[in-house]
């Protein structure tokens, strides 16, 4: 029988797969469902920037630095944040007392501040470590690129002083040199990189008139921007990659393996299927090793890494000239 077990951000995983953070572990029940089904690790259900500082009476710095929207005030109040930030430490504590894998916290964020203060608490309360999914796009024409890089930096900076837990950064990829500012989040101290987390899409009803909230859920054909990054970032950086977005099944699973990814987030694929969908992906990924000889999974994890990062240029260009000949 293969054995998939690994490490991620230090962290001991019965295997590869991780319930990333999404309503279905947003309770107690669903996390220990979860674990029943066979995930090496969950990310509870994020708590936002805005509900930590609404619950430490500091809600909305309005300067121009901040990324607030004018009307996230009112929404985060209409949204029941009284107990967020106890709720969120209390599932904490009983995700770690009914469950045996880790049990990452997440924190939604796009502003360094006072919320930082909060990490220390997620730590006291037993989280095995902190995911901070950044929501910054490049969106405000005020701001140049790295404006927005230094804010995943200061984020990360604020976090690392509160606690001695890893903390991974989940990033989107809107960045002008991808590549040079992976590596310097490494550099700053994130133990982990999570590529890519999904940002909002947007859709057109064009008999109503109206902005519609786009489909939220990913697709299997979006595996392959997050493989292209996982295989050029993968040996070049002093840290974990784990890979997000695409991953529907156990095949797609080992190909992040494969371009050298330590673990792999699933969220769509357990709404459509439920989370015994685990299961089927672990058999899977059994299975392929079986066929290819493979006790473990670092005997064949980054096998398919096609170069190292001064070269992914060069090979990227390579490819592109063989499909433009061959068309």
């Amino acid at each position: 029988m293969a054995d998939l077990s690994t490490t991620y951000m230090g962290l001991a995983l019965r295997n590869p797969i991780i319930a990333a953070s999404s309503g279905l572990t947003k309770s107690v029940e669903g996390v220990v469902r979860l674990a029943e089904a066979g995930a090496g690790a969950v990310v509870l259900k994020s708590i936002f920037e805005e509900q930590i500082l609404s619950g430490v009476g500091d809600l909305v710095d309005k300067s121009e630095d901040s990324f607030w929207h004018p009307e996230a005030a009112d929404y985060i109040s209409q949204y029941g944040m009284e107990n967020a930030v106890e709720r969120t430490l209390e599932l904490i504590r009983e995700a770690k007392e009914k469950t045996d894998i880790p049990v990452l916290a997440s924190v939604h964020c796009v502003s360094p501040g006072a919320w930082a203060e909060f990490a220390g608490r997620i730590e006291k309360a037993g989280a095995d470590g902190i995911e901070l999914n950044v929501f910054i796009l490049p969106s405000d024409p005020r701001r140049d690129g790295r404006a927005n890089e230094k804010a995943h930096f200061d984020i990360l900076e604020a976090v690392k002083k509160e606690v001695s837990l890893p903390v991974s950064l989940k990033i989107g990829r809107f960045f002008s040199g991808f590549a040079g500012t992976a590596r310097e989040m490494a550099d700053r101290g994130a133990d982990g990189l999570v590529l890519f987390n999904r940002f909002s899409a947007i859709d057109i009803d064009t008999e109503k008139m109206e902005v519609m909230r786009g489909a939220p859920m990913s697709e299997p054909g979006e595996l392959a921007e997050t493989l292209r990054w996982i295989a050029i970032l993968s040996g070049a950086l002093p840290c974990d990659i784990a890979a997000s977005t695409g991953v529907h099944d156990g095949p797609a699973a080992v190909k992040t393996l494969l371009v050298g990814a330590v673990a792999a987030q699933v969220c769509t694929t357990l709404y459509r299927n439920g989370p015994e969908r685990i299961g089927v992906l672990l058999r899977e990924m059994e299975e392929w090793m079986d066929r290819k000889g493979f006790a473990g999974v670092e005997d064949f994890r980054g096998k398919l890494r096609p170069c190292d990062m001064e070269r992914a240029a060069a090979y990227e260009r390579v490819q592109f000239m063989k499909s433009s000949v061959d068309a």
